[in-house]
C-alpha cells in the first residue's frame, strides 16, 4: 500500500510541476546580432567610410587608426587562433562599451560604427598585451 502512495505522490508532483511550467508567462528575448554591419549608400560613401583592422598573432594592424565620426571599422581575424576586441581598461571594458565586440573566430569579421568623438583604446581580452586605439574626429 505505501508503494502505491509513493507512486501516486510522484505522479501528483510531476503534474503540479508541469502545470506550473505551462502556466508561466513566456519570456521572449529578442535576438542580438552577433555583429553590426553597415552598408553605406552611394550618397553617404563620400562622408562615411569603412576601415579594416586586421588581427594577427602579432596584434592589430593598423594598431592605431583615425576615423571620422560615423565611420565603421571592420575587425578581421586573419590569424588561425581566436581573438577578441574589447574596450579598455582590462578586464572591465568600460571605456567605450560599443567596442566590446568580443570573440572573433579565425577568418571571421565583425564591424562597429563609431558615433562618438574621442580616443578609444582597446585590447584582446585573451591576450591583453595586444592593444590598439581608435581616434574618432
Amino acid at each position: 500500500m505505501s508503494k502505491n502512495v509513493v507512486i501516486a505522490g510522484a505522479v501528483i508532483l510531476v503534474l503540479v510541476v508541469l502545470g506550473w511550467y505551462f502556466t508561466q508567462p513566456k519570456v521572449t528575448v529578442p535576438p542580438v546580432p552577433e555583429s553590426v554591419t553597415q552598408t553605406p549608400t552611394a550618397s553617404s560613401e563620400a562622408s562615411k567610410s569603412a576601415k579594416i583592422v586586421s588581427i594577427t598573432a602579432g596584434g592589430y594592424d593598423p594598431k592605431d587608426i583615425t576615423i571620422k565620426m560615423g565611420d565603421t571599422i571592420t575587425f578581421e581575424n586573419t590569424d588561425t587562433a581566436n581573438h577578441t576586441v574589447n574596450s579598455d581598461p582590462h578586464p572591465t571594458h568600460t571605456l567605450y562599451p560599443v567596442l566590446n565586440i568580443g570573440r572573433i573566430a579565425a577568418g571571421e569579421k565583425k564591424s562597429v560604427m563609431f558615433d562618438v568623438v574621442g580616443k578609444f583604446t582597446f585590447h584582446d581580452h585573451l591576450n591583453p598585451s595586444l592593444t590598439g586605439s581608435v581616434t574618432v574626429q
